[in-house]
């Protein structure tokens, strides 16, 4: 059972679920007006006419460690194994602004992510790597330097700005989930937010300049509906703050808005909670913002399968998991797909962990034949049951965020923090009474690991490696050039201007990510992770 509700079985959401679903539990669906057609309005059943069977999901894991030149070498090896994408995991220092040989980090550079600097980081990371033909997603802090340092990369080699692409992470939501140094408050994430969404629609039409990304929030131990209503309060604070600006057209701001949520170990749920996603964008967009234009949306999104499901117990059986919210995803109707190293509860991924995380998703791809048809579960009683039952209930969540405000006061006063919390002591609650189960941790426990896996170790020369590069990177950069860098930034960043083109040159005169993110601090102050309200 997922879950149970005085004796009755739910999904890990606590919907209700009947022994049976027949032809009355749909009756209240209209097949035009809530289903239709894939690539049609209200997109239930895919952003896409033909889905995959015009084209696979992008495969496109989160990677890096080490430094910029050993994640080069495993994105080759990637590339080689099959995977159609790339997706920079920042190491701490690049994620939270701040330099190498800042004490406060120097201990864990290259750790658990790539360390970031200049532009020459970036070209050293996708040296070999054919970035017009795949796209890549950066994990970037708003105001960051991935985002500055990929476009400029892009341009050396020739690639317009109006034909890069790929994605900026850019998203309010997820930052809100994550402690951090360095983070600025919400308003101040907002701004910065929305000025690179504006300064993209004139500049960089192809690139998507948010993914808005519920999968950080997840893992903090919210349900789906939780983690839909999330979602969709984060889409419209943006587009308040748009139309409250007034600069951008809404239907050209919201064109390239993506997605990214997690996969979850609820089978049907999961694949539910995918189709009423899109349903709410779509009804969003159209009944909220008057914006007629299907493309506008259409939820374009990237899953992963969820961490915080797999277990440091039996690593191995993580596999079956993940495979499991791999074709979740695609049943789903997911444009691009990560699957976690089955070792990732304990390490950073291995060369085999993350050799069969690629085959998990191209044997799901290649022998199951779960892509020769579109939406192959849609009227399925249950699912569409489902499904329905799930979007009411996100409208829902989505009216409470907005009783606090919207996402940006919910998250400043410290509400979103407390569903966290609760989420987390409830989740654990369960476990421990057995309401749900973790196969080989409340269940069918051993008393002795079966077996040892392989673990990563990182490289420990890394730190050094980049503190001495970082401060070269000091001594040979035009220190006239960085300053009148800098004096702009905080001139462009304290005005009501884009900060976006401050942040290009700043980036280009090889400003380092710690002397802008202090520029962000100055300006909005730092703010507290309000997880103890």
């Amino acid at each position: 059972m997922a879950g149970s509700d005085e004796g009755k079985v739910t999904t890990a959401s606590g919907v209700p679920v009947k022994d049976i679903y027949t032809p009355d539990d749909i009756k209240h669906i209209d097949y035009e007006r809530d289903i239709g057609i894939p690539g049609k309005p209200p997109f239930t059943r895919g952003v896409y006419a033909t889905m995959y069977r015009g084209q696979l999901w992008t495969i496109r894991r989160l990677t890096g460690f080490n430094t910029p030149e050993d994640t080069n070498r495993r994105y080759r090896e990637e590339y080689e194994l099959g995977q159609t994408g790339f997706s920079i995991a920042p190491d701490i220092s690049t994620a939270v602004g701040m330099d190498a040989d800042d004490p406060r980090v120097s201990a864990d550079v290259g750790h658990a992510g790539v360390p970031i600097y200049s532009v020459e980081d970036m070209e050293t990371v996708f040296n070999g790597l054919p970035i017009e033909k795949c796209s890549t997603f950066l994990a970037d802090r708003v105001g960051g330097l991935l985002t500055p340092a990929y476009f400029l990369m892009a341009e050396k080699r020739g690639i317009p700005l109006n034909q890069v692409r790929g994605t900026t992470a850019n998203d309010l939501c997820t930052w809100s989930s994550i402690d951090l140094f360095n983070q600025p408050p919400p308003d101040g994430f907002l701004r910065y937010a929305v000025d690179l969404i504006e300064w993209c629609t004139q500049n960089a039409p192809r690139w998507y300049p948010v993914s808005f990304n519920s999968y950080n929030p997840r893992d903090n131990g919210i349900n789906a509906v939780q983690e839909m209503g999330m979602l969709m309060a984060t889409v419209i604070q943006y587009v308040e703050e748009a139309k409250r600006r007034g600069r951008v057209p809404l239907d050209r701001f919201v064109r390239r808005f993506a997605f990214n949520m997690a996969m979850h170990s609820d089978f049907f749920e999961e694949i539910a909670k995918l189709r009423a996603s899109r349903r709410l964008l779509q009804r969003i967009m159209k009944e909220r913002y008057g914006i007629e234009d299907p493309a506008c949306g259409q939820l374009r999104v990237h899953v992963q399968s969820s961490g915080s499901t797999h277990t440091h117990q039996e690593p191995l059986n993580n596999l079956v998991r993940i495979a499991y919210q791999v074709m979740a995803g695609v049943l789903g109707g997911a444009q691009s797909i990560h699957a976690n190293g089955y070792d990732e509860a304990v390490c950073l991924p291995t060369d085999q962990a993350m050799l069969l995380a690629i085959r998990t998703e191209q044997i799901v791809a290649l022998e199951t034949n779960v892509t020769n048809t579109v939406d192959p579960l849609g009227g399925s009683y249950y699912i569409e049951s489902l499904t329905k039952e799930l979007e009411e209930r996100a409208w829902d969540y989505i009216k409470k965020i907005e009783d606090q405000g919207g996402m940006a006061e919910a998250i400043k006063s410290g509400w979103i923090h407390r569903e966290y919390k609760k989420a987390i002591i409830e989740h654990e609650r369960k476990l421990a009474s057995g309401e749900i189960t973790v196969v080989g941790v409340n269940k069918f426990r051993l008393e002795k690991e079966p077996y040892e896996v392989p673990i990563f170790r990182p490289d420990p020369r890394s730190p050094d490696i980049l503190i001495e590069r970082v401060k070269r990177l000091r001594e040979q950069r035009d220190d006239a050039e960085v300053a009148r860098a800098l004096k702009n930034l905080e001139a462009v960043v304290r005005s009501e201007e884009n900060t976006f083109p401050a942040i290009m040159e700043a980036v280009k005169a090889h400003v380092t990510p710690g002397e802008m993110a202090r520029i962000q601090l100055e300006v909005y102050g730092p703010w507290t992770y309000p997880i103890g309200g």
